[in-house]
């Protein structure tokens, strides 16, 4: 093995490994944002079931 074999083979491990976290970093966080939605809703509906109102929303003040 010459010496720019072992450069371009340090080179493509390095790529690899590099577009290996990227992957995986998109990954956690979909699943993570997906998680969380679920979350979300769950606590929505548990809410809606409660009977709950939502807060009226306060008026804007009246400007003379």
């Amino acid at each position: 093995m010459n010496v720019e074999y072992r450069w371009v083979l340090l080179l493509a491990i390095a790529a690899s490994a590099a577009v290996g976290a990227v992957v995986a970093s998109k990954s956690h966080r979909r699943h993570r944002r997906i998680g969380h939605a679920r979350e979300d809703t769950t606590e929505f509906n548990s809410w809606e079931n409660e009977g709950g109102n939502v807060v009226p929303a306060p008026a804007p003040p009246v400007l003379p």
